[in-house]
């Protein structure tokens, strides 16, 4: 595997089209939060928040550019330039153009920041669960991209105070460090990760570290309660590398390979009643993986997918991976497994709708054959613009799933007529219909305000610690959404009320997660 790899990248480029004219200058166009020109946002609250905001620096924008003075002028590397640049999450609108000039052409790079300091009160609600905290944080720190932030919060599971540091130019080279620890009331939890990404689809080779540890009490739910509980002690180890393979420029495909430790220890479930559970069976993995990717340079840039202002970025695809581990007793597992990974996604746009299909499979291949596996199936269509339907349909199917895993539906799982984690299953499947319409510009250039109707319906089954769904279940309901439209925090607030075709009613949600 290694020597393999060796001989790939020693391997020829992939040609290239004929280059275009020159750059002969970069011009960065830095607008802040608010323009302050304009008569509607110069009054003193505007004028302040760009007070407290940093701007982001020139030269980080100009960092995560790929190209530079003197290089070729290229729309596809402007293209993925300014997904790289969106992708930061305070940055957007993100335009990138070139005029021409005698001795060939100047690029603009004009970017819009977005509020990056929070400061705030959290409160989230699905049905009876209820979820707050306090948390301050701010994802472009002195303008450069540097993420900090420190998080109490209190949920049903859990209360914890989490602190954490990310950095994509780490020491100003394309290194990504992150960091992060949590001090939990059943537990602690870190994570550390240093890596040099495919940070674009022409990055030749890549490689990094991964680590994480959680000591917690994990729970199993029904009826939207906690019913079984248990001490868990997760540990997982990566270490990494992969190549880009030779090709045409309109397919990426890459070649990945590394060392993997997981270790899974369990004690003390049962159910909170005190009846007897069983004990989920301890895991110890230790061994290789190797990995293969493909990935097509085929985006659109979108408005009204999820919010209405701003610029979304949607792959088209076709894009795939699969990752298989080797775990053998002599390296330091339990015994054999092969764990494996596997995913699909393809898209189209076309006459004003996006249309995907999603698949994905990830387990283990062991004595008795395939174990923990599930295996998911997406597929959705929706209209892009101020109004439109959407219709999302997923399933997910479970074989032979650990002691420590279910899936159950409720109104964090799509099904937003009953309390979060009602129905219990190893299987679920879902779906969802909205129409929704765009209500008003701009409120106090803060948001846009939306409407939404809907309709859910869902099953689960292979139920073990408490009721499936029975059949289906199905609810309907209305919901007011905001886009926050200055903030890189939080994109769109959704306030909705369901009402389930069975049981007590409404539930009332609110809550920052996208659904679609």
């Amino acid at each position: 595997m290694l020597t393999a790899l060796l001989l790939l990248s020693v391997l020829g480029e992939p040609s290239l089209p004929p280059p275009g004219p020159v750059i002969v200058a970069i011009h960065v166009v830095r607008h802040d939060v608010f323009d302050l020109s304009d008569p509607e946002t110069s009054s003193w609250p505007y004028r302040t928040a760009n007070a407290l905001h940093t701007l982001s620096r020139e030269r980080f924008i100009r960092s995560l550019l790929l190209f530079k003075e003197g290089d070729p002028w290229d729309p596809a590397l402007a293209a993925e330039s300014e997904r790289l640049l969106r992708a930061t999450g305070f940055l957007n609108p993100v335009h990138i153009y070139a005029k021409p000039v005698a001795e060939g052409v100047e690029v603009y790079v004009e970017t819009r920041d977005q509020w990056t300091l929070e400061l705030s009160i959290n409160y989230g609600r699905m049905g009876h669960r209820q979820k707050a905290g306090v948390s301050i944080s701010e994802q472009n720190f002195l303008g450069w991209g540097k993420t900090v932030f420190l998080d109490a919060r209190s949920d049903p599971e859990r209360d914890s105070i989490t602190a954490g540091y990310s950095d994509p130019l780490f020491l100003g080279s394309r290194w990504r460090l992150s960091a992060a620890h949590r001090e939990a009331s059943d537990g602690t939890a870190d994570e550390f990760s240093l890596a040099y990404p495919f940070y674009s689809l022409a990055t030749p080779k890549a490689g990094g570290i991964f680590y994480r540890r959680e000591s917690l009490v994990e729970y199993l739910w029904a009826s939207g309660k906690k019913t079984v509980s248990g001490d868990t002690l997760r540990r997982s180890l990566l270490v990494w590398g992969g190549l880009r393979l030779p090709g045409d420029g309109e397919v990426t495909r890459r070649l990945t390979a590394g060392f993997f430790a997981e270790r899974a220890a369990f004690s003390r479930w049962s159910f909170r009643t005190g009846a007897f559970y069983p004990e989920p069976e301890d895991r110890e993995l230790v061994g290789f993986q190797v990995g293969f990717e493909s990935q097509s340079s085929r985006w659109e840039v979108v408005q009204g997918f999820r919010g209405w202002i701003r610029q979304e970025d949607v792959p088209l695809g076709p894009n795939y991976s699969l990752t298989l581990g080797f775990s053998l007793p002599f390296l330091g597992g339990d015994r054999t497994r092969l764990p494996y990974q596997a995913s699909f996604f393809k898209a189209g746009m076309g006459a004003g709708w996006y249309r995907w299909l999603s698949l994905g499979s990830e387990g283990r291949l062991e004595q008795g054959g395939i174990a923990d596996a599930v295996t998911r199936v997406e597929a959705g269509v929706a209209q892009v613009g101020e109004r439109g339907f959407r219709v999302r349909g997923a399933v997910e199917l479970g074989h032979r799933l650990g002691l420590d895993r279910q899936l159950t539906l409720g109104a964090n799982t799509g099904l937003r007529g009953w309390d979060p984690d009602t129905f219990d299953g190893t299987s679920r499947a879902v779906v969802n219909a909205e129409w929704r319409r765009r209500l008003t510009g701009e409120v106090l250039h803060l948001a846009v305000l939306g409407l939404v109707v809907f309709a859910d319906a869902g099953k689960t089954w292979g139920a073990r610690v408490g009721p499936d769904t029975d059949g289906w279940r199905a609810d309907a309901g209305v919901g007011l959404l905001a886009e926050v439209t200055r903030a890189a925090i939080l994109r769109v607030v959704r306030l909705e009320v369901a009402y389930p075709d069975r049981g007590k009613g409404p539930v009332v949600l609110v809550t920052g997660v996208s659904l679609f």
